[in-house]
């Protein structure tokens, strides 16, 4: 039986584990943060930060991604 799901590309898995790395260091940051200088509360920024980061990184990646397959696309077209 073929696997019919869609195989990630090495992009998507390093943006994947990236996206981990970052929330895991921004997790421990404010641990950090929280308790040594005991201000809990403005920072808990840190971890939205992070999250919109990494929002925005895998929104650039997408794009590169799909500019990618339209200049392929496009050559494929000129070559036939």
């Amino acid at each position: 039986m073929e696997n019919k799901e869609k195989q990630k590309t090495i992009a998507e898995v390093v943006c994947g584990a990236l996206s981990g790395i970052i929330m895991i260091i921004c997790s421990l940051v404010y641990l950090i943060v929280g308790f040594t200088v005991g201000a809990w509360h403005p920072y808990w920024l840190i971890i939205v930060a992070g999250a919109l980061f990494v929002g925005i990184m895998n929104i650039v990646a997408g794009l590169v991604k799909d500019v990618k397959q339209i200049k392929a696309n496009e050559n494929k077209k000129e070559e036939q």
